[in-house]
């Protein structure tokens, strides 16, 4: 009998200890694994507007048919030669004028379903700095007048562009900054380490005059007057998270 009792009891007893057991592992468990920290993040968004410092404009010559390969490189010559001493005489330096496209191909007319050799043409452009953009004008102006007659682009652009960046950059996060330990300290709370940090920034628009150019293409020559400078517009958010304590 007292045998069958210990038995009883032992058949209770164990059930009982392994639900005790679970229910000390589950709390051991949950103890050990590390809560979320809490965190608390901020946004600064600086814009800046400044006037171009540097304009670049895009010019130069087609000749038209010549009877010759050697004809039409002498033109061509002869005519690049006078727009660039019409530029140069504006005191735009050597080292700011890069020539960026130069051709000769033979020209053709279809006659009666047949394509006739009709001599050569040429053309060269030239990409101008002008360091100065309210010369930019003027630049057209003495090109125009010595005999470009394709003028393809203009720009205007900042010069140091880092230097922007990185003023907007440091103002940014500085706004993230405090906006972050605004929210903290309305909280009760103080801030931890940085956990995180990003930030995008916005491109310029489109500065240039024209896809296809601005004046068209060969045998258009430009109308005087004044070119507008406008300004450079760039938006750079930042955006910060902190762990809260």
């Amino acid at each position: 009998m007292e045998s069958s009792a210990k038995s009883i009891f032992l058949r209770l007893a164990l059930p009982t200890t392994v639900v005790w057991g679970l229910f000390f592992l589950a709390g051991n468990y949950i103890e050990s694994t590390p809560r979320p920290q809490a965190s608390i993040s901020g946004i600064g968004e600086t814009k800046v507007a400044e006037k171009p410092d540097i304009a670049s404009v895009t010019l130069g010559v087609q000749t038209g048919r010549q009877e010759s390969s050697q004809e039409a490189m002498e033109t061509l010559e002869e005519q690049m030669n006078a727009v660039l001493g019409a530029v140069k005489a504006l005191e735009i330096p050597e080292n700011d004028i890069q020539t960026s496209g130069f051709s000769l191909y033979p020209a053709y007319d279809w006659i009666e379903g047949k394509q006739v050799p009709r001599g050569y043409e040429a053309s060269q452009n030239v990409t101008i700095k002008v360091r100065n953009p309210g010369k930019v004008g003027d630049v057209i102006s003495a090109a125009t007048k010595a005999g470009a007659n394709n003028v393809s682009g203009i720009q205007f652009l900042m010069d140091d562009m880092a230097a922007l960046r990185d003023r907007a950059r440091s103002e940014s996060i500085a706004k993230a900054k405090k906006q972050a330990e605004d929210l903290a300290e309305e909280l009760g709370m103080s801030l931890g380490k940085l956990t995180s940090y990003g930030e995008d920034i916005s491109s310029f628009p489109d500065t240039g005059y024209g896809k296809g150019g601005y004046g068209g293409g060969g045998g258009t020559v430009m109308a005087e007057g004044p070119v507008p400078i406008g300004e450079q517009e760039f938006t750079l958010r930042v955006y910060l998270t902190y762990e809260l304590r």
